[in-house]
């Protein structure tokens, strides 16, 4: 017995120990089959579109990360998961990368508008606009040519854009590619649909504004 602990002391604390134990197997379980139902999901999207499935478990009951990778609109997609930050800070992302090929102007930056971004414009400090006030109110949007602004409003890409916009909160568009990042990892079909969407529309749109057969 540990010196200084009564019967009665010791009864208690193997009590709240073996509770302790048995929350935290719970929970583990709970992780466990979680991660299990993200796995199925993933891999049977990927086998049903041939694209490449590779999954590296986590330590012990903790969820691993997952990365898919294949075609669409003629271009390659990504999307995989990374663990950020530690302790209570920590989570896991959802990130999608598609790029939009040559047609979509790659002097272009596309961002969604923020509510710091809003402010400024009290004070004249803006990005630039293209001239539909739901995309410029959606949007921040830089490098804006004459040529981009042309292929921006044309009549396919406006809703798609909104789409984007009105789904993501982080997602930018950089020298052609899309990249977006959520917080959080689709574990069913439903949801993985849910979060592809709007990037395989804006793709499709792109192709369509180009004409690609490719």
């Amino acid at each position: 017995m540990l010196t200084g602990m009564s019967g009665i002391h010791m009864g208690i604390f193997s009590s709240v120990f073996g509770v302790g134990l048995g929350v935290a197997s719970l929970i583990g379980y709970v992780r466990w089959q979680r991660w299990k139902q993200q796995l199925k999901t993933w891999q049977d999207f990927a086998n049903t579109r041939g694209w490449s499935f590779v999954a590296k478990p986590g330590f012990m009951y903790s969820a691993g990360t997952m990365e898919m990778k294949g075609r669409h609109a003629g271009r390659t997609i990504t999307v995989e998961t990374e663990h950020r930050g530690f302790g209570r800070h920590f989570h896991i992302v959802t990130i999608i990368r598609h790029g939009l090929g040559d047609g979509f102007p790659r002097e272009v930056t596309i961002r969604p508008e923020t509510l710091g971004d809003t402010f400024l414009r009290l004070f004249g400090v803006k990005d630039e606009d293209i001239g539909d006030a739901s995309l410029d109110n959606a949007l921040d949007l830089r490098n804006v040519t004459p040529k981009a602004r042309a292929f921006l409003l044309g009549a396919g890409m406006r809703r798609p854009l909104l789409d984007l916009a009105r789904v993501f909160e982080t997602f930018a568009i950089e020298n052609g590619v899309l990249t977006v990042e959520v917080i959080a990892v689709p574990r069913t079909p439903i949801e993985m649909y849910g979060l592809l969407t709007p990037v395989r529309e804006l793709a499709d749109a792109v192709r369509g504004a180009r004409g690609d057969t490719d």
